[in-house]
């Protein structure tokens, strides 16, 4: 299916469930979808995408004032949660509950199973639960009978990998640049020389597809925890990401090569993933002292239980890097979108934005991003495109000012005040191209 014929599709299957149920977003579920450029030495082939399947919803956004209208409505609550549970785009039979106080949430907790709903994860924390329910009519029922002790009632959405539109589709929303680097990119940032000590004593957490042993990580320290726990082996995004942060391989290596590495897989093998187990991945960074969170993840689903993990980490000094994603649209999937973040675009070799990188007003930089070498599953070398690849590139700059002892709050106008400007619009690339500052 192509990209645009998806986009169609997707919104018409959206428009069913608005009525009671306020618009606040779409969420879009893509594949891999990494170039490859035999050119390049080392180049292996890559593996094929999960699925050529996308869609996106329409959020559950139960507004103050709307519960207790729904009260009155008989079965309607229960008719719009079985329409949403025929959408595609998010968790079938979940949604994601945001309290108003410690107390509504414990609440909530004693009662939920006598209900027959199951608490999947809660932190109080985000005053968040993720509720997995089989009766709609007894979900429904909670949210009535209780509708004073919600702040925000949402959908869990997919996120994914972010994939690629077909390249022969126009790219009106960015400058369509395809020229791929031919390495790694990392000469392009002026991230050379010798780079052993770079990163050291920062701690990065990947939240990923999961990492797998590779030649270009067998001097890297890496750490894994596993919150798919679906049995499944990772689908190598992951372990190409984390060369790109802290490989050391001439061909496939990362600018913070000393960084300790946090794999935490909230991804599967098909690179899907959804927003309530991305929130859970980044407490479970800043729990285990993080500094620097890479996610090359997203979705356009704007959630209030991921912004509140991001506000949460961000507020404790932690550096989250996100992909601005794939779809050459004008605004950032999520969590790039998010206040605080550092949003990555990509661009090519000869400093063009690349064809399929989103933007929008609040992206903060562009890195490389075509025909980026990097490590994969099963010791492979491979080449892909993404922004993605971008925002890894970019993870690992930060990480080596940290190192350096640069300040957190310190590490954005670091970065857009050093960026290389390439003359595009800020909205399209951000502060230009990224460069490592001069110590």
């Amino acid at each position: 299916m192509s990209f645009w014929l998806k986009v169609i599709t997707t919104v018409s299957a959206a428009v069913c469930i608005v009525s009671l149920l306020a618009l606040s977003g779409l969420a879009s579920r893509t594949t891999e979808g990494e170039r490859t450029d035999r050119s390049v030495p080392g180049w292996q082939s890559m593996p094929a995408a999960a699925s050529d399947t996308g869609a996106m919803t329409s959020t559950l956004q139960l507004l103050s004032g709307i519960l207790p209208v729904v009260a009155d409505q008989g079965n309607q609550l229960v008719d719009r949660l079985a329409e949403i549970n025929n959408a595609p785009g998010v968790v079938r039979n979940e949604l994601l509950l945001s309290f108003k106080s410690p107390e509504a949430l414990a609440a909530f907790r004693a009662r939920a199973a006598g209900q027959g709903l199951r608490v999947v994860s809660s932190d109080p924390r985000l005053l968040s639960a993720r509720v997995r329910y089989d009766s709609p009519e007894a979900m429904a029922r909670e949210l009535r009978d209780n509708a004073d002790d919600y702040e925000n009632i949402g959908l869990n959405y997919l996120v994914w990998v972010p994939g690629m539109p077909d390249e022969t589709q126009t790219d009106a929303n960015n400058a369509g640049g395809r020229q791929p680097y031919g390495d790694s990119g990392l000469a392009a940032i002026g991230a050379t020389g010798d780079r052993s000590t770079w990163g050291r004593g920062v701690s990065v957490a990947l939240l990923d597809t999961g990492v797998t042993e590779h030649p270009s990580l067998s001097g890297t320290q890496v750490v894994h925890y596993d919150l798919v726990k679906d049995g499944t082996p990772p689908n190598g995004h992951g372990t190409a990401m984390a060369s790109l942060i802290a490989g050391t391989g001439e061909d496939e290596g990362g600018a913070a090569t000393a960084s300790r590495l946090m794999d935490i897989r909230v991804a599967d093998v098909n690179g899907e993933s959804n927003t309530a187990l991305v929130a859970d991945g980044i407490m479970q960074a800043v729990d285990q002292g993080a500094r620097v969170i890479n996610i090359s993840l997203g979705t356009t689903g704007d959630s209030a239980v991921l912004r509140r993990a991001v506000a949460y980490a961000v507020e404790r000094g932690v550096v989250i890097v996100a992909a601005a994603g794939n779809e050459q649209q004008t605004t950032l999937s999520y969590p790039a979108g998010y206040e605080g973040v550092i949003s990555v675009g990509a661009m090519d070799a000869e400093g063009v934005q690349a064809y399929f990188s989103n933007s929008g007003e609040t992206l903060t930089i562009s890195a490389p991003g075509v025909g980026i070498v990097s490590a994969y599953s099963n010791g492979r070398t491979v080449i892909g495109s993404g922004t993605s690849q971008a925002t890894a590139i970019t993870t690992g700059v930060v990480s080596t000012l940290l190192g350096w002892g640069y300040l957190p709050q310190n590490i954005v106008s670091t970065l857009t005040s050093s960026a290389q400007q390439t003359g595009a619009p800020q909205d399209k690339v951000g502060a230009g191209l990224l460069q490592v500052p001069k110590r």
